[in-house]
Order: structure tokens, then sequence, then C-alpha cells
């Protein structure tokens, strides 16, 4: 199904091969240690914004994702190789936003995040998205008064299992160091039954349990309590997440 591939020698072959029919200076990201190894899988990295490409096993399809800042804003399937690298090169050697490029290539559907993340409202949006999330109630008691908070509230909300955790910055890999994280504790109340579970079901007075890196014991209370138990374990210094990965 991927005769350019196999004319190519190689799925990044063939990758490069379309970067330079269309002039363009981007190359395949190759890790040295799988460089000898057939792949499905390429990337293409240039600064702040990366692309992977996978392709499809029972039909003709190269899947590409769209990253910029550590966060995933689009997604596309096209059959064509040469329409692929364009929307890629268009994407990373331009300053523009996820629906630029969803409008100048159909095959790209931009995710439900994308407008918050091009807008730089990122972060306020992440912490509505969670609020009104009822697979969260257990949560909800302290996002309430979390979000209004003036330095809490500013920082990139996010969850591991039932804990919530925050980062200085709005890209994956997330910055978390030193930071506490709360999580409910769910044997503080008496829980509905799955099958009794429903999205009217709230979880009132909820203890929650504030620790360090998921290990160090720093303290436990309601939903005030656990804030101020935060609040008082933030370092000095913290300022609202920006934009970027753990590595910026």
């Amino acid at each position: 199904m991927y005769p350019e591939i196999t004319n190519a020698g190689g799925f990044s072959n063939a990758i490069n091969n379309a970067f330079s029919e269309i002039k363009s200076d981007l190359k395949v990201l190759i890790d040295e240690n799988t460089s000898k190894i057939p792949l499905t899988y390429s990337i293409i990295q240039k600064e702040n914004k990366y692309s992977q490409i996978y392709i499809a096993s029972k039909e003709k399809l190269y899947l590409p994702d769209f990253w910029k800042d550590g966060v995933c804003l689009a997604n596309g399937k096209t059959e064509s190789i040469i329409e692929l690298v364009k929307a890629i090169d268009f994407w990373i050697n331009n300053d523009i936003t996820s629906e630029d490029l969803s409008r100048k290539f159909e095959f790209v559907e931009t995710n439900s995040n994308a407008h918050a993340f091009d807008s730089g409202n990122e972060t306020e949006y992440t912490w509505n998205q969670m609020l009104n999330n009822e697979s969260k109630s257990e949560l909800r008691e302290f996002i309430q008064i979390a979000i209004q908070d003036e330095v809490l509230g500013k920082l990139f909300p996010f969850t591991s299992l039932y804990t919530l955790c925050f980062s200085r910055c709005t890209g994956y890999p997330y910055d978390t160091k030193d930071l506490p994280n709360v999580t409910p504790k769910l044997d503080s109340l008496t829980i509905p039954k799955m099958d009794e579970i429903n999205e009217k079901t709230e979880f009132d007075n909820m203890i929650y349990v504030v620790t360090k890196n998921k290990t160090e014991f720093l303290g436990q209370g309601n939903a005030i309590e656990a804030l101020k138990i935060v609040k008082h374990n933030l370092p000095k210094n913290i300022t609202s997440a920006i934009k970027g990965t753990a590595e910026d």
C-alpha cells in the first residue's frame, strides 16, 4: 500500500524525499539507537513545534499530529505523502495557529483544546474543564475554591488518577518540582456504588490529603483547609504557568 516507502528504502527516507520535493528544509529526526530498525513512525521537530507521523496498517493513511509548546493541538489523516509534508512544513516553518493549519489543509482537524491554547487562555480553560467534568466530582469542592485563588488558579492543573496536580508550565512534560498535590480521601465518605453514581452525584464535605511528589505527607482537611495547606507549601517565588514544557 505504500510503494513510495518501499522505493525509498524506508519510512524516514520517504518522508525526507517528499520534503526535498517541496523544497523544504525539514528532515526526520533520527534516533541513532533506532536508525537501523524498520520503523513506521517518524518525528519532525524545530524549536517549539513538532509533528509525529504514523501509518495505518489496513488502509493507506498517513496519520500526523501537530504539537506546539508541549501540547497536541491537531491531528490529521491523508493518503498523500506530499500533502502530508506540505502540512507539516506549513505548521513548523510558520508562525500560525492550529486553526490556520486546519483551514489550509482540510485533512487536519483541530483538537477541542486548540482554541484555548492558541489564544493563550489554556490555564483558565483547563480549570473550567475540570470543574465541569462529571468524572472529577470528588475533586469539585476543592476545584471550586482553587480556581478563584489568585495564586493557585494561575498554575496549570492536571490529574493523575484521582490526584490533582499543578504545573509551572502548560505543556508536557509538566514542571511539578516542589509543588504540592491534592488527593480526595475517598474512604472518608460513604461513596455510592458504581451503579448508583450518575451525573448529579455529589461528594460533599470531602477530606483531601495534601502531599508533595505523592510521597511526602503535608496534611489533610476539607477543601478550605487543604487549600491553605497547599498555599503554605508553595515556593515563595511561584508565578503563573508559562507556555512550554518543564525543559523551558
